[in-house]
């Protein structure tokens, strides 16, 4: 059965809906660019439960509901099984394998579909396929959620997810946003009314003005965080653009905070980047890299700029923002517009978002101008090229240090291990290094076989990844020799080699070898592949860790980028006043927490309030005791609760 209008027409004909419905269902997928099974569910033309039972029975298998596919605990085993990109690429998600009867369980929109049966077959070595049913936009959730690590992926699909969102809302929306606010937020067009309008300074405080309790004051920045799950929500639907705005909006923030802006400053800032795309769809994703480098996006941005500032006419939003948003297509060069206006003439904002913009679309939109998402290193490489034309070079160079703080959170995914590459090729040394690292991982190279057994006695090494060709002796000796030695014996080896003869496999594998990669392959897949091996390996193998800034990643972050990510490990905390802490994690799981003479749910709480201070990872650590019962999520919930109070 096809995946488009034909699932529609076959409703129509069997009676399960009216051709109103099948008329609104078909415009809904067109106006918002979406699977028709999404569209028949968004469209309220039949709820999910209904539509999913119904097409599982047509496609002969059962179904998975998105409430289901939201609470499942899927493991590095299974995950490993598919590479992040090939999920991507069919709309597949991995939920089950069973090891006894090597088959690997997955949900999809289309079951039944051979060719792809086939394909993942062999990408995950199993005997067996079982494909089970799913709504697309669950299943793209499930990917971002479970490699990805975001917590909020279900918040737009599941019901449970939107009123657990309510339910944290409940503990600010006495002191920030009455009915009326509300509406007219969600309604897109206005953020408040004359009468009730929220100034940059009130977004900082969270009051709101003509409200009974203004003056009233809670956790600090939280109307922004309430700003960006709204944008989230309307910008669900924008396929690879979805949770654009909020990603520029988070790296923006994180450079006015590095530049100390005043609050009320970052917040209208912020908001800016927040609302920079609202109102501008069309057929090109209007960044001011992408408008100063291609007429089509200069046309395009020439009609659209003001459409933002329009939507937002009678919300009485700061000053700030409005100029950040109307001058962001300017160039420091003097040859942008509307106003051609010349290095810092052009607001600050405007010179932050065009960076933040550009740097969001290179490396979260695979339909960027280089089709395909670039790394951090590749994405600063396109935008220092626009230094002192395009882009304030200042501000590129602290934009280029912030953003190493997300490296951070890929080190703490990966446990920060060591590859050894081994390839005589230079150029297939430096593209490697350069996708490990962007991965996270602690990346050596070596060009030569002796050179390269000389740094494995005498450095940690988690995995070696090699080329069979190398000199004075091949990949095999090597092999060879490092079973030889107990030092080296047990460090895995993928083969990455031009050597495809199966003699060659087979010699490669009855050496040990932990897999044989043929070149030319995806490196990404590769990359993929040594992620997933890694992460299925124990905790005392991991050598050294990850520590940084609680400026850079804070606890919470801290703690839901581990608790998805299922790590193990010792959290250690450092505080001014030389305080410490710790949280200790088991699989994702916080089983206990120590601060000062406290311990347990009480010793995390009284840690969340602390911004200052370093922090540092033990991946060897195996907990004790479960203390804590509590999930992270709960844990956290509860800890901004009471911070809350605590402020009033």
């Amino acid at each position: 059965m096809k995946s488009n209008v034909e699932i529609v027409d076959k409703l129509l004909l069997d009676g399960k809906i009216s051709q109103i419905q099948h008329k609104n269902a078909v415009e809904y997928m067109n106006n918002f660019n979406c699977h028709i099974i999404d569209a028949i569910i968004d469209s309220n033309v039949m709820d999910e439960d209904t539509l999913i039972k119904y097409l599982a029975t047509l496609y002969k298998t059962k179904f998975v509901t998105t409430s289901k596919l939201k609470k499942a605990k899927i493991g590095q085993k299974v995950l490993g099984k598919i590479p992040i990109e090939l999920a991507k690429e069919y709309t597949i998600f991995p939920i089950l394998f069973e090891d006894a009867s090597n088959t690997l369980s997955i949900v999809t929109s289309t079951p039944g579909d051979m060719r792809t049966e086939d394909m993942l077959k062999k990408t995950a070595r199993v005997q067996t396929i079982r494909s089970f049913m799913a709504r697309p936009a669950a299943i793209d959730a499930a990917i971002q959620k479970f490699y990805n690590g975001d917590i909020h992926a279900f918040t737009s699909l599941d019901k449970e997810s939107i009123a657990a969102f309510q339910s944290m809302m409940d503990v600010y929306e006495r002191n920030l946003l009455d009915e009326g606010t509300m509406a007219a937020a969600t309604a897109n067009s206005t953020f408040g009314t004359k009468e009730q309008t929220l100034s940059a300074e009130d977004l900082e405080r969270g009051e709101s003005r003509g409200s009974s309790t203004s003056g009233a004051s809670f956790a600090s920045g939280m109307p922004v965080e309430i700003a960006k799950v709204m944008i989230s929500l309307l910008e669900s639907n924008r396929e690879n653009l979805s949770g654009h705005s909020v990603l520029t909006a988070n790296n923006t923030e994180k450079i006015c905070e590095k530049m100390n802006l005043s609050p009320s400053e970052k917040a209208s800032i912020t908001l800016s980047a927040l609302f920079h795309d609202l109102g501008k769809g069309g057929p090109y994703h209007l960044t001011a890299f992408n408008v100063a480098e291609w007429q089509g996006h200069k046309t395009n941005a020439e009609k659209r700029y003001l459409t933002p500032e329009r939507l937002f006419e009678s919300a009485n939003l700061p000053g700030t923002t409005i100029k950040s948003l109307h001058h962001m297509y300017e160039r420091v060069d003097g040859t942008g517009f509307p106003d051609g206006l010349k290095g810092t003439e052009i607001p600050l904002g405007s010179r932050i978002v065009a960076i933040s913009d550009t740097f969001s679309d290179l490396t979260s939109n695979p339909r960027n101008p280089y089709r395909r998402q670039l790394t951090t290193a590749e994405a600063m490489k396109v935008i220092e090229k626009g230094k002192k034309t395009i882009f304030d070079a200042n501000l590129v160079d602290l934009f280029a240090f912030v953003v190493s703080g997300d490296d951070i959170k890929r080190q703490l995914l990966t446990g920060a291990q060591v590859i050894l590459v081994v390839d005589s090729d230079a150029e297939q040394c430096a593209i490697l290094e350069m996708q490990l690292t962007a991965r996270g991982f602690k990346v050596k190279t070596e060009r030569r076989s002796d050179e390269a057994i000389k740094l494995l006695i005498n450095e940690p090494v988690n995995l070696i990844l090699c080329e069979v060709d190398l000199k004075p002796f091949d990949g095999f000796d090597l092999k060879t020799r490092l079973n030889e030695d107990k030092r080296t014996a047990n460090i895995p080896l993928f083969y990455f080699t031009l050597r495809a003869d199966g003699q060659d496999v087979d010699k490669g594998f009855a050496l040990g070898a932990a897999d044989y990669l043929v070149k030319p392959s995806n490196i990404q897949v590769v990359s993929s592949k040594i992620q997933q091996f890694l992460a299925r390996t124990p905790a005392q193998s991991k050598s050294g860790g990850v520590s940084g800034s609680l400026k850079e990643m804070s606890i919470p972050d801290l703690v839901q980028i581990l608790s998805h990510g299922q790590k193990t490990g010792l959290l250690k905390l450092s505080f001014a006043g030389n305080k410490h802490g710790e949280v200790h994690f088991a699989k994702g799981e916080i089983y206990n927490a120590m601060f000062d003479k406290l311990r347990g749910e009480d010793a995390f709480f009284a840690m969340l309030k602390f911004r200052d201070g370093s922090f540092s990872l033990d991946p060897a650590f195996e907990p004790g005791e479960r203390i804590i019962r509590m999930t992270a999520e709960m844990l956290l919930l509860e800890g901004m609760r009471r911070m809350d109070e605590e402020n009033r």
